[in-house]
């Protein structure tokens, strides 16, 4: 049997692995023109607002993996982490999202095309399997998570922006935890 699980994770880190380098990854552009200056200001303010949006898109590929989590486990752990992941990753979008609004940004409403392929992978997967995939799933996301909101700690300059990243570590620790607990 863990013969098989190994095998299943293995082909489903393939596949997510194919699907990702099938999708590049690209920040949208800054607009350049005559009369636009890219300055050092102009950059800072990007990447923050692509941390955020990222940060929003992760949000929601949790919100959805946590409601299939609790509709799919197996083991009564795995549903009531799915449950907690959901509640949790919800009031953090809602956070993201009012951070958002004054950079007259579209606000994303669906996980990255990455994280839609995870999603769409784990929705194959029943039982133990599944149990196993999501789990494994958690345990990158937030372990790349902890890191991206810990660059943020470290050298913005945005005041909101790294308040938000400090104030969200610990609950990314917390779910990272409790993943790895249900190993």
């Amino acid at each position: 049997m863990r013969l098989v699980v190994n095998a299943l994770i293995a082909g489903l880190a393939a596949a997510l692995t194919l699907g990702a380098a099938g999708q590049p990854r690209t920040a949208a552009p800054e607009p350049q023109g005559p009369s636009t200056v890219t300055t050092p200001a102009n950059r800072a303010n990007t990447r923050q607002t692509e941390f955020l949006l990222d940060a929003l898109r992760t949000s929601l590929a949790n919100v959805r993996t946590g409601e299939l989590a609790a509709q799919q486990g197996s083991d009564q752990r795995v549903r009531d982490y799915g449950a907690k992941l959901k509640n949790d990753f919800t009031t953090q979008a809602t956070e993201i999202e009012r951070m958002l609004q004054p950079l007259n940004v579209p606000i994303p409403t669906e996980p990255s095309a990455e994280e839609q392929a995870h999603l769409a992978a784990l929705m194959r997967l029943t039982g133990k399997e599944f149990d196993l995939a999501f789990v494994q799933q958690l345990i990158w996301t937030h372990t790349d998570a902890i890191e991206s909101y810990g660059a943020q700690t470290q050298a913005n300059p945005n005041r909101s922006v790294h308040d938000f990243a400090a104030a969200s570590l610990p609950l990314l620790r917390e779910h990272l935890t409790r993943a790895e607990a249900l190993r």
